[in-house]
This record gives C-alpha cells, sequence and structure tokens, in this order.
C-alpha cells in the first residue's frame, strides 16, 4: 500500500493534528502497549458509553481507531510509566511541533500537564515529558551531537524545518535562487513539501517539475508561490476534502484533498483523514537498510549543521562581549587602578583580614575572594549604566585590557574555524541530499578470491604485488607471513601506517625484479593509506630490506602490536598523497583496485583520482559503485582513510 511506503508528510500530520482536536477535554482510560513499537491510548468521550482510540506506531502511523485489540497479558515497563503518569488524565492540548512530523498530547493531571511526544520520523520514538519538559521515560534512548533522549534530561526537539505557512515570497525567492536542484526537489527539500505535496505544487503550476530552479523565471516563481499559497489556504481554513485514493479498486493512497497530480485514479470522500488511516494499522513500512542508513547521514549532518551555527553565534557574543570588556576598562582606567593598587598593597602586608574587609566594602568592588583569585569591579559604560567587569588583581589595568582583547582574537581565530566547518557540513549535506540510495549490488565476477584480497593490495606498474595491513593484527601477519627473502618492506614516516610487503613476485607467483620505480610507488601507497591522507598533502615514506625489520625491540623498549622495529639505513621518498581507483583485471577476473595513480591507470580504463578532500568515504563510494557496478562496501575498502576529493576522472563522468 503506497501510504506506508511514502509514510507520513508534515501537511499529513498537520490534517490529523486537526481531526484529533474532538478529543480536547477528554479523559484517557486505558493504555496498552501493544509490541515492542505499538502503543494504544483508549480514551473515553465526552458522549456517554462512546470511546476512541489512539493508535501510535512509533515513527510510521499515528490515527484514531476503534478496532479491538489484544491486550499483552503483562505489561511492558513503557506501559506501566504511562499509566502512571497519564492514566484518568484530561486531554488539554495536541499540537504539531513547528512544521514537523511531531504531534504533541498534553494530558492534565492534578499535580500538572504532562506531555506525550510522538516523533514520526527516521526511527522515531514515544517520549513521556513531565510538567517541566524533562523526559520521564522514552520508548527508546537516543544520542546525538546536540540532542539527548534520556530518562532526566530536558527534551529538546530536532533542528527546526522551513515552515512554509510562515514564508514570505522574498524568503521563498530565495530559497529557490539559492538552489541548484530541480524544482521538485526544491520544493521537497528546501521549501520542506515533501516529494508527493511538492509535485502536486508543481502540477498546480504548470510547470515541469524537473526543471532546473536556475531555468525557473521571476514570473514563474511567483506563479509556484501563488499556488502554493492557495494550496496552503486550504488547510488555514480547514477546507479539508480528505479522499481514499483508488485504483483498480485497490485503495493506495489517503489525500487531505484530491491532487491533480494523480491520473488514472479514482477518488473517494472520506469522512476523517485519520480515521481512514485505519486500515492501514497492520500494514508495517519496511525501509530498506540503504535507505534508513542515508536518512540517517543526511539527519546526522542537520542537527550538526544546527550545532556548529548555535556554536558560531556564540563565539560572536563571546567576542563582543571581550572587546566591551577592554574598551570599559580602559573607558574607568583610574576607577580600576584605584581599587588594582589598593590591593596590591593589601598583599604586601602580613595581616590581610582587615585590608580585604575594607575592599570588599568599596561600592565599586561587587567581589573580592583572593584566595580564589576572583576580582568583579563594577564600572560604567559612558551612559550611565553599570556594568559588571572581572579583572586579574594580579595585572594592571592594562594588561587586564590587553588580555581581553587577546582573548577576544583567539575567539576570532575559532570563529573562523567555525565557519570553514559549518561550509563544509552545509557541502557535505547538499552532496547527500543530490546522492542517490544506491542500491547493494553484488561485485561484478567475483568468482575467484586471492590471498591478498583480505589485505590492502595493488599491482604495480611492473607487475610487483604489494600488500599491506588494514589494522594492528592484519599488519603483524603480513610482515610474519608473506615477507620473504628478496621481498621488500616499506612503511610511512607518521604513527598509524600500514605495513607494507613489495613482493619479489607477480599475482600468479612469477618472479619478478623490484625496481626503484616499485619502490617508489610502494612508499606512495604506504603513505595514502596512513593517517597522513588527513593532515597533509605530501607525506615521507621509506623502504628497508627484510632482514632490517625486526619484532625484538631494544633493551628497556616494547613494541606494540602491528609495529616492527626498523634497524639501519632507510630510503626514503617524499610523496604525495594521492591516489586512483578502478577496475582492472587480475588474472581472468575482474577486481577493484586502489593504488598509486601511474598503477591503476596502467591497468583500468576507467578510474577516478583522488585526493584529500572534504566529502565523506561514504558519498564518494555510493557514486563510484554506480559506475563500477559493485557495492558501496567493497569500493570503501579500496579508499583511504578519511574524507575525499575526486580531481579527475577518465572513461566516465562522476555526476
Amino acid at each position: 500500500m503506497l501510504v506506508m511506503e511514502r509514510g507520513l508528510a508534515s501537511f499529513d500530520i498537520y490534517v490529523i493534528v486537526s481531526d484529533l482536536q474532538d478529543l480536547i477535554g477528554c479523559y484517557v482510560e486505558k493504555i496498552y502497549q501493544l509490541t515492542r513499537d505499538e502503543i494504544l491510548l483508549r480514551v473515553k468521550l465526552k458522549t456517554a458509553n462512546q470511546k476512541e482510540s489512539i493508535f501510535i506506531r512509533n515513527g510510521e502511523l499515528l490515527c484514531l481507531t476503534q478496532k479491538p485489540f489484544e491486550a499483552p497479558e503483562k505489561p511492558s515497563l513503557f506501559a506501566m510509566t504511562l499509566r502512571k503518569y497519564l492514566l484518568n488524565g484530561k486531554i488539554s492540548e495536541i499540537t504539531q511541533h513547528e512544521f514537523d512530523r511531531i504531534i504533541k498530547i498534553k494530558i492534565g493531571r492534578k499535580e500538572g500537564d504532562y506531555t506525550l511526544v510522538c516523533e514520526l520520523f527516521s526511527k522515531g520514538n514515544v517520549i513521556l515529558l513531565n510538567p517541566e519538559g524533562r523526559i520521564i521515560r522514552p520508548l527508546i534512548k537516543q544520542e546525538w551531537a546536540s540532542r539527548l533522549i534520556k530518562s532526566g534530561e530536558m527534551y529538546l526537539p530536532p533542528p527546526s524545518q522551513t515552515n512554509p505557512f510562515r514564508l514570505t515570497e522574498q524568503d521563498f525567492q530565495e530559497l529557490l535562487t539559492k538552489s541548484s536542484k530541480d524544482l521538485v526537489r526544491t520544493l521537497a527539500t528546501a521549501v520542506n513539501l515533501s516529494g508527493m505535496y511538492a509535485e502536486e505544487i508543481c502540477v498546480r503550476a504548470g510547470l515541469d517539475k524537473n526543471t532546473k530552479v536556475s531555468d525557473v523565471n521571476e514570473m514563474s516563481i511567483k506563479k509556484i508561490y501563488d499556488e502554493l499559497q492557495k494550496f496552503l489556504t486550504v488547510f488555514q481554513e480547514r477546507k479539508i476534502q480528505p479522499v481514499l485514493v483508488k485504483k483498480d479498486g485497490t485503495v493506495i493512497d489517503i489525500l487531505p484533498v484530491p491532487f491533480l497530480s494523480y491520473t488514472g485514479v479514482e477518488f473517494e470522500p472520506t469522512v476523517s483523514f485519520s480515521k481512514a488511516l485505519e486500515p492501514f494499522i497492520h500494514v508495517r513500512k519496511v525501509l530498506k537498510p540503504q535507505e534508513a542508513k542515508h536518512r540517517k547521514n543526511i539527519e546526522k549532518l542537520q542537527r550538526q549543521q544546527v550545532q556548529q551555527e548555535e556554536l558560531i553565534e556564540g563565539f560572536k557574543k563571546s567576542i563582543a562581549q571581550k572587546k566591551l570588556e577592554a574598551d570599559l576598562i580602559y573607558l574607568n582606567y583610574q576607577t580600576c587602578e584605584k581599587v588594582l593598587q589598593e590591593i596590591t598593597v593589601l598583599l604586601r602586608q602580613k595581616e590581610k583580614v582587615d585590608g580585604i574587609s575594607k575592599i570588599r566594602q568599596n561600592p565599586l568592588v561587587k567581589l573580592f575572594d583572593p584566595t580564589a583569585n576572583e576580582l568583579v569591579v563594577f564600572v560604567t559604560d559612558g551612559k550611565g549604566n553599570s556594568v559588571e567587569v572581572a579583572l586579574d588583581f594580579r595585572k594592571s589595568v592594562s594588561e587586564n585590557a590587553a588580555q581581553m582583547y587577546g582573548e577576544g582574537k583567539k575567539l576570532q581565530e575559532k570563529l573562523k574555524g567555525a565557519d570553514e566547518a559549518v561550509v563544509q557540513t552545509k557541502r557535505e549535506l547538499e552532496t547527500l541530499k543530490e546522492t542517490d540510495v544506491v542500491e547493494e549490488k553484488k561485485e561484478v565476477k567475483h568468482e575467484k578470491q586471492w590471498w591478498f584480497e583480505r589485505f590492502r593490495w595493488f599491482v604495480s606498474t611492473e607487475g610487483n604485488l604489494v600488500v599491506a595491513g588494514r589494522d594492528a593484527s592484519s599488519n603483524d601477519l603480513v610482515v610474519k607471513k608473506y615477507l620473504s627473502d628478496g621481498d621488500r618492506y616499506a612503511h610511512a614516516d607518521i604513527h598509524g601506517a600500514p605495513s607494507c610487503v613489495i613482493k619479489s613476485r607477480g599475482v600468479k607467483d612469477e618472479k619478478l625484479p623490484i625496481s626503484e620505480k616499485t619502490l617508489e610507488e610502494a612508499c606512495l601507497f604506504a603513505a595514502s593509506y596512513s593517517r597522513a591522507w588527513n593532515q597533509f598533502g605530501e607525506a615521507s615514506a621509506y623502504w628497508v630490506l627484510p632482514e632490517q625489520v625486526s619484532k625484538t625491540p631494544e633493551s628497556g623498549e616494547y613494541v606494540p602490536k602491528g609495529a616492527f622495529m626498523i634497524r639501519g639505513k632507510r630510503n626514503y621518498y617524499r610523496c604525495k598523497l594521492e591516489v586512483a581507483v578502478g577496475l582492472v583485471t587480475v588474472g581472468d577476473v575482474e577486481k577493484l583496485m586502489g593504488g598509486p595513480v601511474v598503477s591503476v591507470a596502467t591497468r583500468a580504463k576507467q578510474y577516478a583520482i583522488l585526493i584529500p578532500g572534504v566529502t565523506k568515504k561514504s558519498a564518494i563510494a555510493q557514486k563510484l559503485a554506480k559506475v563500477f557496478d559493485v557495492s558501496t562496501d567493497a569500493v570503501e575498502k579500496v579508499l583511504p582513510p578519511g574524507e575525499l576529493a575526486v580531481v579527475k576522472t577518465v572513461g566516465f563522468e562522476l555526476h
């Protein structure tokens, strides 16, 4: 059934909340937790002997129902908590939080109003709040960088989305002109209409939904805005006409009003949108793992962006405050100097009690505690207002002001870093939103598995096999088991780099000499797949003979797991951090290989060249997986550790 696949949109929540207003003033009579993620609130209506139930499926569905349900024999802890605080309580308010997929049900008891928060997005949640807004118990404990859903914590809703009901025409134009996507995606994400409603607005405005926003003129933008306002007025004036959408006699969707974008279907009027959802109680939405992960990554970046923007605002306020305090210190130079001189004299005395008391009685001093190194004085801002300023009483007036200015400069540096971070987050979010969810696919031609595939590996330009560890355990293994006489060992000159073995043989175990070119490629490989990737543009790496590599430490030293002692001369190369990824033929099958650009370019018809960048590895992997027709996991295995940028592609275009 389509309605469960598309999920409830914010407009649907708006209508459901409108339907639920009839329950205000009614009492909660019974509460059940039917399954792990399904809650039922039985409500006694104002009309005698009539009952209604609010059915909640976490993250998916909330509707009215009169269906009978089999109650569990033993109530869950969450159900018992809800009963303790909500049973016999009076429903006083049912609202939608902002224009989000969150419904808040306020239920009054003698001691105050409790709130049941139903989050109907992502993994969802059902959260019970006390009258102060603190969490009594959530259905699921959840934690993000800027949000914690846990008993005892204050409830914080997720970052606010755009509310189309509050958009002015100017705001609307700005949102559209900033977008580089097509019309329907811009309306769905930037304007927060969701896909289905965005398509409907496009149809009503008579515009192709796939048109790039950059190609839409001002007149068309105004037409879209006008059509959106007409559509919103239907909701604001509660002129809802809920309909069942039928195709070939089967209900495929439920809409608050008939849609022009639906063709070849029948619309059957229904009394209540919420009650029309009742048949779908037994239809469960199952998100594919890839879709769930994709959505989770987007929500994580959105929360990260809000947190970064809040941090920037905090820095700006602190910078302004530091400058103000420094200016006020100079403005009240003589006042501050007099207080500081008195304290300097006091500190030279053996008996300080009377002196401390005298300074504390000074009307210009708010706080003086020499043991805690605290001094707060009152200064004027030149307009007759009194302002508190903290001083270091062991420094002069000029030194105190200079310290304030210095702290402001440090905050300016942090502000610069925070600005760069939020730009990067916005770029990543835009990339992720424009990236389609990639279905996991099997790798092409994977009939034969080679022994070296459990390690990092590549085949050099001249055919030598190079293998490297992925972690401490495989670093140990690759050296102990596969470093033989005639081979070479390579390692980046940084902690956290793989141990690389350059074999004096090819993939099919044929003997091959190890040239200077192969050694240079191996050093580049060792450097690029080390921690240097996210720290530098270049790094040093070296190669040595097998007999120079030992697990035996010097006296009094310790060699940790995955590390080795290198004795004797090291042969260094300065390596530019750059790799390529492409499909190469190994034996008689194709394998995805990552390694030095020259090595991959020799063997692959199609490849991408990567350098350290700002795009998440997962986003790049998704795009390359489509090109090479392999799983995203297979791509991630051959990518360097960290964020990336694609600087060039050969044999294909990366959109």
